[in-house]
């Protein structure tokens, strides 16, 4: 077998460039070039046990020999790293950590410069693994300080789970020391806004190769990116989630504090667009923070220093307070160009049928609107809610001319969208189920509907805008 992997190897060996310490001899007594073709063999199976002997011992004689002996060492040293864990052994476990910790520093220093691994990154993979395997027993400080440099010289090009750990690790740091609070809500900020450029990144990349696709739907290349996009997008959207849900539960996340804690910055940073532009998009997630002050305030001044999806949000919010409902669709359709995550496109077409529908009683289009919103997010209640009380007000403008049994079909048409809301969004149920029971009291008796030729589980087409059919409920 040994004979055998070292002749596999040898084609490896051949391939690369001549490296001056090739025939240096290891402690195991093999040179550095046996040990490169055994060790690299063995990884590419995955036996990790039987690489570690050859990795290690070339890893010792030159650690400046290539990049692989640090991509293929961490898979070889998490690999021993599990296994110790498995057989309970703790000195070796501990042991195998410190390597690997070692193996990040040594990587840094001998291919720190590497453009697709740079050390703000491989600090960031090494915080990572610090925090998994040391538990409990981590060094809060040493942690964040690692993932703080590799954060914020990264910004949007941090790794997602960087990004999540570096919040995480600032919450655990405020739940034992309640001064670290404001670092920790602008450590969100940024978290949140880092995160979000890398999901706008691979939402235009995906973008682009969907429209290559169009025009030529066997370009392999933009075949194969639309796959790697959509499963980062899925691994990002769900690191986002866990991020507010994280900060959601920290008792930092009041906006009572938010408005604390940013208001005495606010104008001495009227000029930073990226504090601005993050406070409103953190006021904005709430319907109490988007009607303070604070949150209007610093949507005016993001928007005169450079338009942006949360701050024009604001000022549509600051028309709509003002009843000023061409403007709130004025600045919502402004946002929309802004927007590349389908969640934030659905939020924004939402609202815009909430000022059509509420506001200018222009039941068709917010209709259309609430329809648009639905086919970028179905998990959202919302739209059905809204298009259910369209159908309810209309009853009397559809059948002008019909008595109430006639006009109940509007309010059945309302419960059926009503019963499509529970479904997307079943945490909800206990609220619309209220709506569905009030609904249903305008009902007539099946006697009065059999004597209108409506019997129970027969179509009936409603006309007018709502032009649409019903089946007559039992």
């Amino acid at each position: 077998m040994f004979g055998a992997l070292l002749a596999m190897g040898a084609s490896t060996v051949m391939a690369q460039t001549p490296n001056p310490n090739d025939d240096k001899q290891c402690p195991n007594g093999n040179t550095v070039l046996e040990n490169n073709s055994l060790y690299f063999e063995y990884s590419k199976q995955k036996n990790y046990k039987e690489a570690y002997e050859f990795w290690l011992s070339l890893y010792e004689t030159a650690p400046d020999y290539n990049k692989n002996l640090y991509i293929e060492g961490e898979k070889i040293l998490i690999s021993q790293i599990n296994g110790a864990i498995k057989e309970k052994n703790v000195e070796a476990r501990k042991q195998y950590v410190e390597m690997l910790m070692g193996l990040y520093d040594n990587r840094i220093k001998y291919f720190g410069e590497d453009e697709k691994m740079p050390a703000a990154k491989i600090l960031g993979t090494k915080a990572h693994y610090y925090l998994g395997f040391n538990g409990a027993a981590a060094d809060l400080d040493t942690a964040y300080n690692w993932l703080s440099t590799s954060v914020n010289a990264l910004k949007d090009n941090a790794d997602a789970k960087a990004l999540v750990q570096w919040v995480l690790v600032s919450q655990k740091k405020f739940a034992k020391d309640p001064s670290f609070k404001a670092e920790y809500i602008s450590n969100y900020m940024k978290g949140s806004e880092y995160i979000d450029g890398s999901l706008d990144n691979y939402y235009k990349r995906l973008e682009n190769d969907l429209k290559v696709l169009e025009g030529d739907a066997n370009n392999a290349k933009a075949v194969k990116d639309t796959v790697t996009c959509h499963k980062f997008i899925d691994f990002i959207r769900n690191q986002k989630v866990a991020l507010t849900g994280n900060f959601a539960s920290s008792g930092a996340a009041d906006v009572q504090t938010l408005v604390e804690v940013f208001e005495p910055q606010v104008e001495s940073k009227k000029d930073d667009a990226a504090f601005l532009n993050n406070v409103s998009k953190l006021l904005g997630r709430s319907k109490a923070g988007k009607e303070t002050d604070l949150y209007f305030k610093v949507s005016e001044y993001s928007y005169a220093l450079a338009p942006s999806l949360a701050s024009a949000k604001g000022m549509s919010q600051l028309a709509m307070k003002n009843q000023d409902w061409d403007n709130a669709i004025k600045y919502l359709e402004e946002a929309l160009t802004f927007a590349f995550q389908p969640e934030d496109k659905a939020d924004i077409l939402l609202l815009e049928a909430n000022v059509y529908y509420k506001y200018k009683k222009n039941f068709p289009k917010g209709r259309e609107l609430c329809r648009q919103s639905l086919a970028l997010d179905r998990t959202n209640a919302d739209p059905y809610i809204f298009i259910a009380d369209m159908y309810r007000q209309s009853s009397e403008q559809v059948f002008p001319n019909e008595d109430a049994v006639v006009r109940s079909t509007c309010y059945m048409a309302a419960v059926e969208e009503l019963q499509k809301g529970k479904a997307a969004e079943p945490s909800r149920a206990a609220e619309i189920n209220s709506m569905i029971q009030a609904y249903k009291k305008a009902y007539p008796e099946k006697s009065q509907l059999f004597m209108k030729g409506m019997q129970a589980g027969t179509k009936y087409h409603i006309p007018g805008w709502i032009n649409i059919d019903i089946t007559i409920p039992d």
